[in-house]
C-alpha cells in the first residue's frame, strides 16, 4: 500500500493533461494545460462562459405550485425531476472545473478569486 504522499504525487503528475501549479513563470504552460484538461473533461463551455445555465422552474406565489417555464400551467413530476437533474448536472460541472482550478493555483490566487460564483469568472480573474 502506498503512502498518502506517494498517491498525491502520482495523481498530480500522471496523465497527458497533468496541470502544473501556477507560478509567476509558467502562465503559458498552466493556461494551455488547464484549457486542454478542462476541455477533455467536457467543461470548456463552463470555462469560457458559453454554457447555458438552467433556470429553476418558477413557483406560483399564490398557491405555491411549481409551474412550467412560461408559468402557463403546473409542472408535471417528470418536468420537475428533469429540471432538478439539469440544475444538478450544471452545478456538478461548475464544481469540477472550479475544483481543478483551485487545486492548481496558489492559495494567494484562490483567495483573490473565491468570491466569484462561476468558473468562467474565476478563469477570467486568474
Amino acid at each position: 500500500m502506498s503512502s498518502p504522499a506517494a498517491t498525491s504525487a502520482t495523481v498530480t503528475s500522471s496523465g497527458i493533461y497533468a496541470v502544473p501549479k501556477l507560478t509567476e513563470k509558467n502562465w503559458v504552460e498552466f493556461k494551455t494545460k488547464s484549457l486542454m484538461s478542462l476541455s477533455a473533461q467536457g467543461l470548456a463551455h463552463h470555462l469560457n462562459g458559453t454554457v447555458r445555465i438552467p433556470q429553476s422552474l418558477p413557483v406560483d406565489p399564490k398557491d405555491g405550485k411549481i409551474k412550467i417555464a412560461d408559468k402557463s400551467q403546473e409542472a408535471t413530476e417528470d418536468k420537475i425531476e428533469a429540471n432538478a437533474v439539469s440544475l444538478n448536472l450544471f452545478n456538478q460541472k461548475e464544481a469540477l472545473a472550479i475544483q481543478q482550478l483551485y487545486a492548481t493555483v496558489p492559495n494567494s490566487v484562490m483567495i483573490q478569486v473565491q468570491h466569484h460564483t462561476r468558473v468562467a469568472n474565476i478563469w477570467k480573474a486568474i
